[in-house]
């Protein structure tokens, strides 16, 4: 190889790894976020879906509990939509139409997704962990007792 396309190649190189670096930076910074419809609940998650916070104003406590759900899990939704597209405009320049499908494909690999379930009845109270025994008291000791593990005292005097 000659020296002239050697550092061309290494030039391109250089510049592909300088843009897979600013890649890997934007999409770790990169979160969707989303309100319901009165700003009672706002949602926001990484790239993969993941939840990464929940915030509910004082209207929200105004709902019935399966209200709040449909909310939470529509705000939720609304949010992974928004990262997913900011994914999409923000890869898919680097990579191409092509190959953004199988980057898709890789990175659902890493963080499959699925839907969150909706409200249910909630679980008989068997199904429920029980909470621990209380610790068992112990007795007291006699107040002769020393400690000393020997049925005598040194407190008693000596003949």
């Amino acid at each position: 190889m000659d020296q002239a396309r050697y550092e061309d190649t290494a030039r391109r190189f250089a510049e592909q790894a300088a843009g897979a670096a600013r890649l890997r930076e934007g999409i770790a910074g990169l979160k969707g976020s989303a309100r319901n419809g009165d700003g009672s609940v706002t949602v926001t998650v990484a790239p993969s879906g993941a939840v990464l916070g929940l915030q509910l104003s004082p209207a929200a406590m105004n709902r019935s509990h399966t209200q709040l759900t449909q909310e939470i899990l529509g705000a939720i939704r609304a949010a992974q939509q928004q990262a997913a597209a900011a994914m999409e405009q923000l890869v898919r320049p680097y990579v191409g139409d092509e190959q953004y499908e199988r980057f898709q494909t890789a990175f659902r690999a890493h963080a499959p997704a699925v839907e969150p379930i909706g409200p249910s009845a909630p679980p008989p109270p068997a199904a429920l962990p029980t909470p621990h025994s209380p610790a068992p008291v112990r007795a007291a000791r006699p107040v002769d007792d020393d400690g000393d593990f020997t049925d005598e005292s040194i407190y008693k005097s000596r003949p």
